[in-house]
């Protein structure tokens, strides 16, 4: 009896594994995300909407919509080149950034929220 018990939490636990999206991508705040961008080289991909990204966006952030992403392949051969990631609320991020990582990107960054992003970007020193 133990062990048919242990075998249903077994089966149980690996179906649960199986069905809930897992993400290895680093969610980081906004002053992590700040300090990121002064690395180069790096990218920021806005992966909002087209339409959300002409009503407002981080000055240059790259318009690649969530469920496009895997088209940046063609254009970013280095894996290793930091990616940083943003959206609305930072779901739709999170699942470009699972895509990214089954695509072989090592350094994908969540920034998550587009608002508390865009409120804390650091101004541009004149020359």
């Amino acid at each position: 009896m133990k062990h048919i018990l242990k075998y249903k939490l077994l089966i149980t636990i690996l179906s649960l594994t199986a069905i809930v999206p897992i993400s290895y991508a680093q969610n980081v705040s906004v002053q992590q995300f700040w300090q990121l961008q002064q690395q180069q080289p790096h990218v920021i991909i806005d992966v909002r909407t087209p339409t959300e990204f002409s009503q407002g966006h981080i000055t240059s952030a790259i318009n690649i919509p969530y469920q496009d992403i895997a088209t940046i392949v063609t254009a970013y051969k280095d894996k290793d080149q930091p990616i940083l990631l943003y959206c609305k609320s930072g779901r739709r991020a999170e699942i470009a950034a699972t895509t990214l990582q089954e695509l072989g990107y090592t350094a994908v960054y969540n920034g998550r929220n587009y608002q508390d992003l865009k409120a804390t970007q650091p101004h541009p020193i004149p020359k």
